[in-house]
């Protein structure tokens, strides 16, 4: 790149970055056909040692964002890639953070006794606010009618909540039912509390969404915490004592960044988030280690990459609900939007007891993609992929990527349900320590997210299957409509989703033998993408969330007029009928898109 800084490059709608020699390359096409050869090469590449040196860093900083041990691994990174010679920039940010700082419960009545907690993210700062405790015993289901909640919610009133969902899933509705507090109970068996963050906007908040920060103080409890208490309350009224505290505001931290330029200047998006609670070392310490080292194995075979590599290291992931990563797409959204080809994310990687890997992903890649490469790795038939969450570092779905894979290492199947991330107990805990590294492991992960991101770069067409996605996409809406009161209509949806498919075949046929066609791909399948996984305007961000695609059109599944009030059913006929409306219309869009694509191409070749 030469003296031009990282950030000024990204600025830039247009850029000359890619040298003659590289321009020159690949007008020669010397870069095709390279997949193979640059995967072989960047494997043997890999070193474990490297990995071990950076995981051992790591482990001796508690990471939260903006504190002097975060910028001290931000500046640890930094002096890596200059010591390995990669074009690097400490980028800043300002972002509204938050980091636990204290908490207590006590039982006040029947007995007094103490328990365990940590403060959430974002929580209300109080001291010794008493209540009667409420179990929330529908946060036992998955999904809830609105007449449901409005039962559930009710029973809230004055009292101090316990549940088994997440804080973030319920402090605005519990706050506006007239709360008091809520204690979390993750649902594992081990005796050590769990850090999360207790609200459930993405990103830095804007006047719009600002009210979604919770108003109640949240804390978090371990499993037999919340049992004994439960155990309790079954033989009468239980009262309580609850103190948090967190630091909370305006707060600046790095964001590193490496730039590895490959012949054309469209890039593959490597990243992972920094900051961690305590030592974090499987999430994401093991995984920070990784991607320097593949930053330096895919920067010494630079000769052969096609595409570029960024690389990006966030703050504001554990404390900031993504506040690095959504500043980043907000500041570089035109050169995300016409120049990146897909986001690999790593994170909890290299973990022990994480003997299975499941992809999560929109599955837009090709056929086989992830399944091939994780049965080579784990030993294992790949499982059904997950799709994409709104949680994780989700900041480029409205950018038109058109790839974004972020891999789920996991525990064995039988332990799944105890233990959801990673291998064991330790995650967003205190016990997630260096010693819960597994550096087999991530070998193994390093290696699996190395091919992925070579097959990326070096594929002389994006390796998507945008016929394949959109059979998926009926599937998700046909699921979708089987629960769906006649009231709520997605008929309307499928003679525009035909239109589109018959458009994106001609695409798909009109693309073969052609080199021209990431600018296309970019506008087709990154739309589709967005299409799905969002629901905002592409300059914004939806609420977090599981699963991330329709959400609008789920938020109306099992909804019927006896189990909802005439005023939310109201709502929610409206809100389905704009996201049918915006589905509608950006079918529509996309085969005008391609129809103008093939005008041009057919009337360039005559």
């Amino acid at each position: 790149m030469g003296s031009t800084s990282i950030s000024a490059y990204l600025l830039r709608c247009s850029t000359n970055a890619a040298e003659d020699a590289l321009k020159e390359r690949i007008t020669m096409g010397e870069c095709s056909g390279l997949v193979q050869k640059l995967t072989k090469q960047v494997l043997e590449t890999i070193q474990k040692e490297n990995i071990i040196q950076t995981a051992q860093a790591f482990s001796k900083w508690k990471r939260a964002s903006a504190s002097k041990d975060a910028e001290a691994a931000a500046a640890y990174l930094i002096s890596k890639l200059k010591e390995y010679g990669i074009p690097n920039e400490r980028l800043e940010f300002t972002g509204y953070m938050s980091s636990a700082v204290s908490a207590k419960l006590k039982m006040l009545s029947p007995e007094i006794r103490e328990f365990e907690v940590v403060p959430c993210g974002f929580t209300r700062n109080v001291e010794d606010i008493q209540g009667e405790l409420c179990y929330d015993y529908m946060g036992e289901s998955k999904t809830h009618t609105p007449e449901q909640n409005v039962r559930r919610f009710a029973e809230f009133k004055d009292k101090i909540v316990l549940t088994k969902e997440y804080c973030s899933d319920i402090a605005y509705e519990a706050a506006a039912a007239g709360a008091l507090g809520i204690v979390g109970m993750y649902n594992s068996p081990e005796e050590v509390p769990h850090y999360f963050g207790a609200s459930n906007h993405n990103g830095t908040p804007t006047p719009d969404n600002r009210h979604l920060i919770p108003t109640l103080p949240c804390i978090d409890c371990t499993k037999s915490a919340g049992d004994y208490m439960i155990d309790r309350m079954k033989k009468g009224p239980v009262r309580v004592s609850i103190s948090a505290q967190a630091e909370t505001g305006v707060k600046r931290a790095s964001i590193p960044v490496a730039f590895i330029q490959g012949a054309e200047d469209n890039f593959v998006l490597m990243d992972g988030h920094y900051d961690s609670h305590c030592e974090g070392m499987t999430d994401n310490g093991a995984g920070d280690a990784i991607i320097l080292e593949l930053a330096r194995a895919l920067h010494q075979n630079r000769n052969m990459l096609k595409r570029s590599i960024l690389v990006c290291w966030w703050a504001g992931h554990e404390f900031g609900q993504y506040a690095g990563s959504t500043w980043f797409s907000d500041t570089y959204y035109e050169k995300l939007r016409d120049h990146c080809v897909a986001h690999i994310n790593i994170d909890v990687a290299g973990s022990r007891g994480a003997e299975r890997i499941r992809a999560r992903t929109t599955q837009m890649e090709r056929k086989g993609f992830t399944a091939e490469r994780i049965e080579t790795y784990t030993g294992y038939a790949a499982e059904p992929y997950i799709p994409l969450p709104h949680l994780g570092e989700q900041s480029f779905l409205g950018r038109e990527v058109p790839i974004t894979i972020m891999l789920k290492y996991e525990a064995a199947p039988e332990m799944q349900k105890i233990w959801p991330v990673g291998g064991g107990y330790w995650w967003h805990s205190r016990e997630d320590g260096l010693d819960k590294v597994d550096f087999d492991h991530a070998m193994r992960d390093a290696k699996i997210n190395a091919e992925m991101i070579c097959e990326i770069a070096n594929s002389d067409r994006i390796p998507v299957d945008m016929s394949a996605y959109l059979a998926e996409t009926r599937r998700f809406l046909t699921e979708i409509e089987r629960e769906l009161h006649p009231d709520f209509d997605l008929a309307p949806v499928y003679p525009h989703l035909r239109a589109l498919d018959e458009k994106i075949a001609a695409l798909e046929a009109a693309m073969e033998g052609r080199t021209d066609t990431d600018a296309i791909i970019q506008k087709t399948a990154g739309a589709l993408i967005q299409m799905e996984y969002t629901y905002t305007s592409p300059y914004e961000y939806d609420k977090l969330a599981v699963p991330a695609n329709f959400q609008k059109l789920r938020a109306a599944m099992g909804v019927t007029p006896d189990n909802a009030d005439e005023t939310t059913y109201l709502f929610l006929k409206t809100d389905f009928l704009r996201s049918r409306n915006r589905l509608i219309g950006e079918m529509d869009r996309l085969c005008s898109v391609i129809e103008l694509q093939l005008l041009q191409w057919k009337y360039k070749k005559e």
